[in-house]
């Protein structure tokens, strides 16, 4: 990911947001949005949403469908913030975690499965997989 400057602005939005619709049924929460500046590559939006269904132990969610979970979120939600006007970004993170993990902190209990994408022509362009 290069490194980063540090995290800009998180972006309070009062109170937790559910995702509808995700592909694979499971339910998750927007946990929080911020904008990275990232050294030589612009600025990135963050997505962090919590999705238990993802953990290790009794989750029900691999990676195959949390993926095209992620893949429909960029396009749903992390489009739309990464073309705001005072924060527009070049591309786009999106996480699902079962549990909250502060960012850059590591959590060997936790599940966290990580998207990054490309802002191309109004779509989100996978750059992991």
């Amino acid at each position: 990911m290069g490194s980063a400057l540090g995290l800009a602005l998180g972006l309070g939005l009062g109170g937790p947001a559910a995702a509808q619709g995700v592909p694979s049924g499971q339910a998750v929460v927007l946990w929080q949005v911020l904008w990275e500046r990232v050294d030589g590559q612009g600025t990135q939006a963050i997505l962090r949403f919590i999705a238990p269904a993802v953990a290790r132990d009794g989750g029900s969610v691999d990676y195959d469908r949390a993926r095209d979970d992620m893949d429909w979120l960029c396009e749903t939600h992390g489009l739309p913030v990464a073309a705001l006007p005072y924060a527009r970004s070049d591309s786009i993170v999106v996480t699902l975690m079962d549990r909250p993990v502060p960012r850059g902190a590591t959590d060997p209990e936790a599940t966290q499965y990580f998207g990054l994408y490309r802002v191309e022509n109004g779509t989100c362009e996978a750059e992991n997989y």
